[in-house]
């Protein structure tokens, strides 16, 4: 083979590896940004539709002392972004999980919120409509009576086929001068196996109830109309039960809360207030 032909050989073989070094650099650089770009896509979105305000610009910036504390609240956050004063939690998917403004203002006036708490409901299902399909049911709202909170916490359940799950909530927090959006959370469930029989009404639900206090010798009282949750029976299993919330005297005759669960399949107990069994 001629020195010529040879060297043009190794010339088109430089010429493709710094093509393909080029290529394989990008993709890593591409891909350690693009949570980046997904938090400040986010964010824009959110400003452009008039549901946040945007105080600090859109410097992004990731911090690892906020994403040390946002993946011990949840193991779902892989990454945690700062754009301007927003922080957005995002899983190893690239999905948005929630965010939180780290500098919202405090409160300096001695008048009443400008928005009333059912004016905050209202906006929180219009940004919710935005946010999410996910179907959800207005829960709660939270406000610290006596405190000059500059926000209203606000609960809604997450539901699928109509029916709610037992803390799997969406949060959504609005300013209460402002009306505008401050944060939210909504993690998703995850592949799951839902068990949907049922095969007991309320009434019997309650009859069950009666017999499983009765069982542990303690006095009780129902707060609530029952109603069906999905509640994690496992780590990948899902039920429909009955939701009994009581006030349960114990042995100190004191007044506890418990949260019992009657499964709609099978008519077993389920009791997150294990410590109650122990009672008497």
């Amino acid at each position: 083979m001629r020195p010529k032909k040879i060297s043009i050989i190794s010339s088109i073989i430089v010429v493709i590896l710094i093509v393909l070094i080029i290529v394989l650099v990008s993709r890593i650089l591409n891909k350690d940004n693009k949570e980046v770009k997904v938090a400040k896509n986010f964010i824009e979105e959110l400003y452009d539709e008039d549901i946040i305000n945007v105080e600090y610009g859109f410097k992004a910036s990731i911090e690892e002392d906020a994403l040390n504390k946002a993946t011990s609240k949840s193991s779902k956050i892989k990454y945690s972004v700062m754009i301007g004063s927003y922080a957005v939690d995002i899983d190893k998917d690239y999905k948005v999980l929630g965010f939180s403004n780290k500098n919202i203002p405090a409160v300096v006036s001695e008048n009443p919120p400008r928005i009333t708490s059912e004016e905050a409901v209202s906006l929180a299902k219009s940004y919710l409509s935005k946010l999410t399909k996910d179907e959800y049911l207005f829960k709660e709202i939270k406000i610290e009576e006596g405190l000059q909170s500059p926000i209203y916490n606000i609960n809604f359940y997450k539901l699928k086929d109509g029916h709610p799950y037992y803390k799997q909530d969406i949060n959504i927090i609005i300013n209460n001068n402002t009306g505008k959006l401050e944060g939210y959370i909504n993690y998703p469930i995850g592949d799951i196996k839902y068990i949907n029989d049922i095969n007991i009404d309320k009434k019997e639900a309650r009859s069950i109830l009666d017999s499983n206090y009765k069982t542990l010798g303690l006095d009780y009282k129902v707060q609530n109309d029952p109603m069906l949750f999905y509640i994690s029976v496992s780590d990948n299993e899902m039920v429909l039960a009955y939701q009994f919330k009581c006030k349960v005297t114990n042995k100190d005759n004191k007044e506890e809360d418990s949260t019992t669960f009657i499964r709609a399949d099978n008519k077993e107990v389920v009791n997150f207030n294990l410590e109650l069994t122990k009672l008497n």
